[in-house]
């Protein structure tokens, strides 16, 4: 019997008050229900393990912090309605969950931690559930799961038990998944009707089947690097004089056009925040400069879906890219409930805007596209997200590969894209398609500047754009298999349900096991060199690809070990089975 120490966080004990008792569980883990009988501020859940197995430690937000905490620095994960989800796993050296930790509970705040209690003489290592603002009354699930499994397979079996009955408002639309241009990184606020018409046609060519038209098509000038004048939501007439035409020619394109919105914001200069001044949850200076707005009340939310409304109408555009969502938060200027509110909290609030802005879009276009992004990751805020996005980190193959498989092992029912990915016009050919095969298990954005692009470079983009679409089940749909959680994912593969075709990337190592009837293999390490494990002794057919995916070499093998020498950025594909 799993003992639990229950108190409010500074050692008072709280047992008295709240309950955690065993409940019947079908899926090998032990399932604990908390029961607070009276409103606790914070209610702190502890329980201790052996100090045997552990190795590092997996959170949705951990990024490449992963390491063995101290008493004095615990790893956790804050989680709530915009912001992360409640589940924690610590790894073991195989990559196998050594224990899984997950919450029900995904609207109020709450927190998940770990650490090393090395002040204790009985070798164990610490574990524990907050609870923040529990009402009285209050239920939830308390998730243990020591199976061992697979961190993607372990992941999956949480979001899944999240979301047993639940309903989604956003559809997943195949477009979804389609190579994406952004404007952000090439443009940053500075976007053009004309200039950005001319990348779009160029980006058509090269296999982009959708677009994001992002921050500063709404401001005139030269843009700000804040949101002083982000909030009343017109295309700026000296950067889109013809913002109907614009999105006219870029379908004539065959590109489906999202748009960008800062949703929480009202800029100090705009009239949306003279209307609303009354009505914000705070009020930031400095990179904001904008008010937050109140979605507790009505008028204000349909102020925000009416805007929306109006570009799907009037414009025909055919996404949202609805960005900064977790700025909907209280401070401690956040204005108290009154009633002339429709929702009583916060993020009651965000979630009635969040259902309008699903229903009004999708009733208009049935496989409307919308766009989230790292961090509000979790599984109620993403029942209104068909596309979820890495966060920042521009020019960062390795922070997209982290935030790529995160994403893809915490989330179904929507399709994970890459951040935009960014190169300038001198760099090689190879190094690009490290940055590709990085994401290659996501939709890729990506935001270069097309015409100042090398032909190296665009002929790249075209041919791993063209693989990614012919590949997309296989790539974007299957379930992920990764290789070293704690060492940032030192390969990653997808396999078809038949177990007879295989895509791999290797990150680190070069050993492969050729087990698969046919595979791919691509090369984003340092190395120029690969090793096949050949121990049934087949023959295989083994082909070797450029970073273009030309094919350079054929030769066949029989060898117990195959020392392959291939290009950087490049790929090896390993048939068998099917030889003449």
């Amino acid at each position: 019997m799993r003992q639990f120490e229950i108190t409010d966080g500074t050692g008072c004990d709280l047992s008295a008050a709240v309950a955690v008792d065993p409940v019947p569980s079908s899926d090998g883990a032990a399932l604990y229900r908390i029961t607070v009988s009276s409103p606790q501020t914070k209610l702190r859940i502890s329980w201790r393990e052996p100090m045997q197995g552990h190795i590092s430690v997996w959170h949705p937000t951990c990024g490449r912090d992963r390491g063995l905490p101290q008493w004095f620095h615990a790893q956790k994960t804050d989680a709530c309605f915009y912001r992360g989800a409640p589940v924690l796993a610590t790894l073991c050296a195989d990559g196998r969950t050594h224990c899984t930790a997950a919450l029900s509970e995904c609207v109020i705040a709450s927190v998940l931690g770990y650490y090393v209690d090395d002040f204790s003489e009985t070798d164990t290592v610490v574990f524990f559930a907050e609870l923040h603002g529990t009402p009285e009354k209050f239920t939830a699930l308390l998730r243990i799961d020591k199976t061992h499994a697979p961190l993607p397979e372990a992941l999956e079996t949480v979001w899944r038990w999240w979301n047993r009955g639940k309903e989604r408002f956003a559809p997943l639309p195949e477009e979804a998944f389609a190579p994406l241009y952004s404007s952000w990184y090439s443009f940053h606020q500075t976007p053009d009707q004309a200039a950005l018409t001319e990348e779009l046609r160029e980006a058509a060519q090269l296999g982009f089947r959708t677009a994001i038209l992002d921050d500063g098509w709404q401001i005139e000038g030269a843009g700000t690097k804040d949101y002083l004048k982000s909030g009343d939501w017109k295309p700026a007439p000296d950067k889109f004089p013809d913002f109907k035409g614009f999105v006219r020619d870029v379908h004539a394109c065959g590109i489906k056009l999202i748009l960008w919105f800062a949703v929480p914001f009202a800029g100090f200069e705009t009239e949306a925040f003279r209307r609303f001044r009354d009505r914000l949850l705070y009020k930031e200076e400095g990179y904001i400069n904008a008010g937050t707005l109140d979605v507790r009340y009505p008028e204000v939310r349909e102020y925000i879906v009416g805007t929306y409304l109006r570009f799907i109408e009037d414009y025909d555009i055919d996404g949202l890219k609805l960005d900064f969502i977790d700025n909907f938060r209280e401070t401690p200027d956040t204005p108290a409930y009154n009633d002339r509110m429709d929702a009583e909290t916060v993020t009651e609030g965000v979630q009635k805007l969040l259902q309008e802005i699903c229903g009004a879009a999708v009733r208009r276009k049935p496989d409307f596209l919308f766009e989230f992004r790292q961090f509000y990751v979790g599984p109620e805020i993403m029942r209104y997200a068909n596309m979820l996005r890495v966060c920042d980190c521009a020019f960062d193959a390795v922070t997209n590969r982290i935030g790529m498989a995160d994403l893809r092992m915490l989330t179904r029912d929507v399709a994970v894209h890459s951040d935009m990915l960014l190169w300038s016009p001198e760099e090689t050919a190879e190094n690009c398609a490290l940055q590709l095969l990085n994401v290659m298990f996501a939709a890729v954005q990506i935001s270069v500047r097309l015409k100042n692009a090398s032909g190296e470079q665009k002929k790249l983009i075209k041919a791993h754009l063209a693989y990614r679409e012919e590949n997309r089940d296989l790539l974007l749909k299957s379930r992920l298999n990764v290789c070293h959680p704690e060492e940032n994912y030192t390969a990653i593969r997808t396999e078809s349900e038949d177990k007879r075709r295989r895509i791999t990337v290797l990150y680190a190592q070069n050993v492969i096991d050729a087990d698969c009837p046919e595979e791919d293999i691509f090369n984003a390490t340092a190395y120029e060199t690969a090793v096949i494990a050949n121990d049934a002794g087949r023959t295989l057919d083994i082909t070797v690809f450029n970073c273009f995916l030309e094919p350079v070499r054929q030769f066949f093998s029989a060898d117990a070990a195959v020392r392959v020498n291939v290009p950087a950025g490049g790929m090896i594909r390993i048939r068998f089975d099917t030889i003449l």
